[in-house]
């Protein structure tokens, strides 16, 4: 799959790799993507690969990385905006699902690998880098936790369990990393309207009346 609407400007030679490493994680899984992979889908050697990672699992810890950076990014504006938590929820929502379309790769070779982390045995779970990223995302959620609750507060949101408004919300912005394909003639309009339907629905889950 090629890289989506967000990869308009060149890229750096590490950012090259990435974005194959992010693609072939996407569609093939950790797992199942070797770092010849990666080359291929780059028309390059691995020696350009191992010029900027040492590993597989290096090169993961990457992706993972600049996945997290950009859903912070996406969403920090909104949420050091002054307005009012039903309009910061949608700026923050709507922002964090155009997000997941734009870096659908690096989205799902997130999501990915923590779903992988998450489902293993308890003992299995001591890994200091992945307890990093669960620490990253509890952060990114609380981000929303925060908005959340100052809704509810001033009665724009009529939750009853602020937990599982939370997930849910989040689990519908989300979604798209998963069925999302993007047509040849789709324009950023499309995009947009794809991702206001979603924060409509997700304001919904909130007791919140769309604008």
């Amino acid at each position: 799959m090629p890289l989506t609407f967000a990869d308009k400007s060149p890229r750096n030679a590490p950012q090259q790799v990435l974005d194959a490493a992010a693609i072939c994680f996407m569609e093939k899984g950790y797992a199942g993507s070797t770092l010849d992979d990666v080359a291929r889908h780059m028309g390059a050697t691995k020696g350009r690969i191992y010029h900027y990672f040492n590993s597989k699992s290096e090169l993961m810890h990457a992706v993972r990385k600049r996945a997290m950076d950009i859903n912070f990014a996406a969403i920090r504006d909104g949420f050091d905006s002054n307005l009012p938590p039903a309009q910061k929820f949608r700026l923050m929502a709507d922002a964090h699902a155009l997000n997941m379309m734009a870096e659908q790769p690096y989205q799902r070779a997130l999501f990915d690998s923590l779903h992988t982390h998450m489902t293993r045995d308890k003992a299995a779970r001591h890994d200091a880098i992945m307890d990093e990223f669960i620490g990253d995302r509890r952060a990114f959620e609380d981000m929303f936790r925060e908005v959340l609750e100052q809704g509810k507060a001033s009665g724009a949101f009529r939750f009853k369990t602020l937990s599982i408004a939370l997930h849910t919300v989040i689990t519908i912005l989300n979604s798209s990393i998963y069925w999302y394909s993007p047509r040849p003639d789709e324009t950023d309009k499309d995009r947009r309207q794809i991702a206001s339907e979603l924060v409509d629905m997700a304001q919904r889950a909130l007791g919140a009346t769309t604008p």
